[in-house]
C-alpha cells in the first residue's frame, strides 16, 4: 500500500497514535522522500496519465477556461485534471474555517489561491495539492491525506515564535470527499514570485552581491531549520530536519525594498508526499541541502537554468557554462556543489561565504547624459528648471536615506518583544509573588501539555530565564495578597482585576478572562431546552432574582416566557469567582446576603423545610455534567456561572449572552462569518468555527468580563521584577500559551 511506502520514506515512529510524543534524536535516522535534488519531479511526470496540452496540468491555463465556459464544471473539458477552485469556495480546517477569494497561479507541486481566515478576516495564502482519481487510487489517496495532516506543518518545539524568513504553515487540511489537501500559511508571504519568476521578469543573470545576498539569507534559514528542536502536528519532535526540496520554486524573494528578502518554503516532508507512489526514493540529508542552494546559485548567476544555444539544462560540472565571476566566489560555490571539499554544515559555508563579500566587484549605476547642443553659452530655461526639479528630488532622497536609517531603531522600539528569553533587563535571583487561592491564575500555572508533554506554564518561564527563581505563595484572600505585596513579604502578586487597586500600586495587563452564565444545551430535547427558550440570553436582573432564590421556577422569571421548569442553582467552589459574581451580578447588600445565605443552608442542612430553590457548590467540570443531567433525566432547569477558560468547548453546556440595564445583549463568543453564536450554532460539531470574541473584553463592553493584571509596587527602590514579569507574559510566546490554555489574549494570535 502507497501509506506502507510513506511510512518506510520517513523517521521511524513519525506515524505512532501513542498520546505520548517521542524524542527522535539528531539526525540518526534520515528523512526519506522522492527526491532527483537539486531539480524537482516533473508534474507532468506524476499527472502524465491526464493528456494535457501544455504538459502540465497543475499550471494549465485551460481549468480556468473550462470554467469560464461552465462556472459548475469539476474537470478541465480537455483532459478531465481537476479545475482550480472557484472564489467564495470555503473549507474547515482545525483552526477555523476559510474562504477562497482568487487564484494566484502554480508552484511546485500545487496550486496557490488568496484567501481569508474567516474567524478574523485575516488574509491567508492556500496551496492546493492534487490527488486525482487517475493517479491515485481511493486506498492511495486515503493514505495521502492521512499522511499530509500528519506531516505538514512545524513550529519550534519550545513555542518560540521566531522570523527567520521560513514559512511556516498555519493549518493543514486533507478535504474528506474531494481530490484535494489544502496547505494554509497566514498573510501573504507564501504568494512572492519565486526565484524562477523573478529570474524570468527581470530577464538577466543576478549580480554576484545580490547572489551573495540569496545564499547568506537561505543559508542563516537552513542553518536554524538545521540546529533547531521543531514539533511537528503529530505531536512528536525532531531535531534538525533537512529541508531536501531547496530549489528556485521554493525560494521565495520579496523584492519590493532596497534590501529583498528571501523566504524558504516548500518542505519536502510535506510538498513530496504527492510523488508517484512509484517514484524512486533517496535519503535527503543536510548536506543535499547544501548542494541543492549551490544549484540555484549557479542558475542565477547564469540568468537560466538551459543554455541558450543549444536548449540543454546547464551543469557546473561543464566550465564552459559558468559565467566569468570573481575566483573566490566560484571556490566557494564549487564546495557549496560538492566539486571541492564539502562544508561540514550550513553554519561552516556561511563564514566562509562573509569571506567573499569584500572581494566581489561594486554595483556602480553610470548614468549618461545626452549632449545638447546649443547656439549660445546660456542655459535655456528648461534646463534650469530640471536642475531645480533634480535638486528637489535629491534632497528627497538624501531626506528618505536618513529616515530610512533612522527607521530601525523606532521599530526595535515599537516592536512587542516575540520570546521569553527576549526580555531584557530580567533581575536574577529569587522572588516570592502571589495572588488568591483557587484563582484563575492558580489554574492556568498548573496546566501542562501546552507545548510538551508534561510542562507547566511555570516551567517554561523557567526555563526561559534559568537564573530567575519564582515561588507562588497564594493567600486565602486577594485583600491579604494585597497586604503581602504592600508589606514586602510578595514582590508582585497576580490578580483578576474586578475593581481599582490603591494608588501606590501599580499593574500592567496580560489577559482577560470572565464570569460566563450557562444553562444546559441539550441534543435530545433541543427545542425545548432553555437556550432557545430563552433566545440565547439572560439579564442581570433575572440572574439577580433567581441566585437570591426570588424565582424558583423557569416560567415565573421576569421578562420570559418559559416552560415550566424547576430551577436549580450551581455555583463554582472558587471563592474568588463567587465574590466577582456578588460584585458583577448580585452588586447590592441584600442581595449578596440572601445569596449567602443560600449557600450557607445548602452547607450546613440547617433548613428544616424544603429548601426554596436548590443551590449546589461543585467544580467546574462537575457543574456541567451534572446540569445536562438534571434537564434530560429529571426535567429540571439548571443554571451555572464558571470562568470562560473552564467553560470554552465544552458544547454540554450553553454559554448565555448577558444583558445590561437598557444595552444590548453582549455574547463571549464569535463565529467565523462574524456574528455571535446563537442557539441554533452546533457548539460541537462546529467546534474550530467559533471563538471567544476578543473586542467585547477588551472594550469591557461584555458585562462578566475582567482582565488578569500583575500588580506590583509603585517603588522604585526595589527590584522591577514585577514589570518584568508583565513583559513576560505580554510576549508573543506566552500570549499563545495563555490562549491554548483558555484566557482571552490581548490581541489575534496568529
Amino acid at each position: 500500500m502507497v501509506y506502507e511506502q510513506i511510512k518506510a520514506k520517513l523517521p521511524q515512529g513519525w506515524f505512532q497514535k501513542e498520546q505520548q510524543p517521542s524524542i527522535v534524536e539528531p539526525e540518526t535516522v534520515p528523512i526519506t522522500v522522492n527526491l532527483q535534488p537539486p531539480a524537482n519531479l516533473a508534474v507532468d511526470s506524476i499527472y502524465r496519465k491526464y493528456r494535457c496540452w501544455t504538459g502540465n496540468p497543475v499550471s494549465c491555463e485551460w481549468t480556468q477556461k473550462t470554467l469560464a465556459q461552465n462556472p459548475t464544471a469539476k474537470k478541465c473539458q480537455n483532459c478531465g485534471f481537476p479545475t482550480i477552485l472557484v472564489p467564495k469556495t470555503e473549507f474547515r480546517g482545525y483552526k477555523g474555517r476559510y474562504r477562497i477569494d482568487s487564484y494566484v497561479g502554480s508552484r511546485g507541486m500545487g496550486r496557490l489561491y488568496h484567501g481569508t481566515q474567516l474567524a478574523d478576516q485575516q488574509p491567508a495564502i492556500i496551496k492546493e495539492y492534487l490527488i486525482p482519481e487517475l493517479v491515485f487510487n481511493a486506498e492511495e489517496a486515503r493514505d495521502c491525506k492521512q499522511a499530509f495532516e500528519r506531516l505538514a506543518g512545524l513550529s519550534l518545539a519550545d513555542g518560540r515564535i521566531q522570523d527567520i524568513r521560513l514559512n511556516f504553515p498555519w493549518d493543514a487540511v486533507a478535504d474528506p470527499v474531494a481530490e484535494r489537501c489544502y496547505l494554509v500559511t497566514s498573510g501573504n508571504v507564501d504568494a512572492y514570485p519565486s526565484l524562477r519568476t523573478y529570474l524570468a521578469i527581470i530577464n538577466r543573470p543576478m549580480s554576484q552581491r545580490d547572489v551573495y545576498r540569496v545564499l547568506d539569507q537561505v543559508l542563516q534559514t537552513l542553518q536554524f531549520l538545521h540546529g533547531q528542536k521543531f514539533s511537528l502536528p503529530t505531536g512528536q519532535v525532531q531535531q534538525g530536519i533537512a529541508h531536501g526540496n531547496i530549489n528556485l520554486d521554493s525560494l521565495l524573494i520579496m523584492a519590493d525594498t532596497p534590501e529583498f528578502f528571501i523566504y524558504v518554503s516548500d518542505l519536502a516532508i510535506w510538498e513530496r508526499l504527492f510523488d508517484l507512489p512509484t517514484s524512486k526514493s533517496s535519503n535527503i540529508t543536510y548536506a543535499q541541502d547544501l548542494v541543492a542552494l549551490g544549484y540555484v546559485a549557479f542558475y542565477l548567476l547564469a540568468g537560466s537554468t538551459v543554455d541558450a544555444v543549444n536548449y540543454l539544462p546547464l551543469d557546473p560540472k561543464i566550465e564552459s557554462h559558468w559565467p566569468a565571476i570573481e575566483p573566490a566566489f566560484k571556490a566557494f560555490l564549487f564546495r557549496l556543489l560538492e566539486l571541492d571539499k564539502p562544508f561540514a554544515n550550513a553554519e561552516e559555508a556561511r563564514q566562509s561565504l562573509s569571506q567573499v563579500f569584500t572581494l566581489l566587484p561594486k554595483e556602480i549605476l553610470i548614468i549618461q547624459a545626452a549632449e545638447e547642443k546649443t547656439n549660445n553659452k546660456l542655459y535655456r530655461p528648461s534646463t534650469i528648471i530640471l536642475s531645480i526639479f533634480g535638486g528637489l528630488i535629491l534632497c528627497t532622497l538624501i531626506w528618505w536615506i536618513i529616515q530610512k536609517l533612522r527607521q530601525p531603531e523606532v521599530a526595535v522600539e515599537n516592536t512587542v518583544v516575540c520570546c521569553l528569553e527576549n526580555v531584557p533587563a530580567v533581575p536574577p535571583g529569587t522572588f516570592n509573588y502571589t495572588g488568591e487561592k483557587d484563582s484563575t491564575w492558580s489554574f492556568i500555572r498548573r496546566q501542562s501539555n501546552l507545548i510538551l508533554q508534561n510542562q507547566t506554564l511555570e516551567a517554561k518561564l523557567k526555563e526561559s530565564q534559568p537564573k530567575l527563581q519564582l515561588n507562588y505563595q497564594p493567600e486565602d484572600t486577594l485583600a491579604q495578597a494585597i497586604a503581602k505585596v504592600k508589606s514586602r513579604q510578595s514582590d508582585f502578586a497576580i490578580a483578576n482585576m474586578v475593581e481599582q487597586f490603591s494608588p501606590d500600586l501599580r499593574h500592567q495587563e496580560f489577559a482577560y478572562d470572565g464570569l460566563v452564565v450557562f444553562v444546559a444545551f441539550s441534543y435530545a430535547k433541543r427545542d425545548k431546552s432553555l437556550p432557545q427558550a430563552l433566545k440565547g440570553q439572560i439579564s442581570i436582573e433575572q440572574l439577580r432574582d433567581l441566585y437570591t432564590g426570588k424565582v424558583t421556577n423557569w416560567k415565573n422569571l421576569n421578562g420570559a416566557n418559559l416552560p415550566k421548569l424547576k430551577v436549580k442553582l450551581y455555583v463554582p467552589q472558587d471563592k474568588e469567582l463567587q465574590r466577582i459574581f456578588e460584585q458583577r451580578v448580585l452588586q447590592n447588600e441584600s442581595a449578596i446576603a440572601e445569596f449567602r445565605n443560600l449557600i450557607q443552608q445548602q452547607k450546613s442542612n440547617q433548613s428544616i423545610t424544603e429548601p426554596i430553590v436548590n443551590i449546589t457548590t461543585l467544580p467546574t467540570l462537575e457543574m456541567l455534567r451534572q446540569g445536562l443531567s438534571d434537564f434530560e433525566e429529571d426535567n429540571i432547569g439548571s443554571i451555572g456561572f464558571a470562568t470562560l477558560s473552564q467553560v470554552f468547548g465544552q458544547c454540554s453546556a450553553y454559554p448565555l449572552a448577558i444583558v445590561n440595564g437598557n444595552k444590548p445583549a453582549v455574547q463571549t463568543l464569535i463565529q467565523d462569518n462574524g456574528k455571535s453564536i446563537n442557539p441554533n450554532t452546533d457548539l460541537c460539531d462546529d467546534k474550530g468555527s467559533y471563538q471567544p470574541d476578543i473586542q467585547v473584553f477588551k472594550t469591557g463592553s461584555y458585562p462578566l468580563s475582567y482582565p488578569l493584571v500583575v500588580l506590583y509596587p509603585g517603588d522604585n527602590n526595589r527590584p522591577p521584577i514585577g514589570q518584568k514579569f508583565a513583559d513576560m507574559l505580554r510576549t508573543a510566546e506566552v500570549q499563545q500559551l495563555l490562549e491554548k490554555a483558555g484566557l482571552v489574549p490581548l490581541n489575534q494570535q496568529k
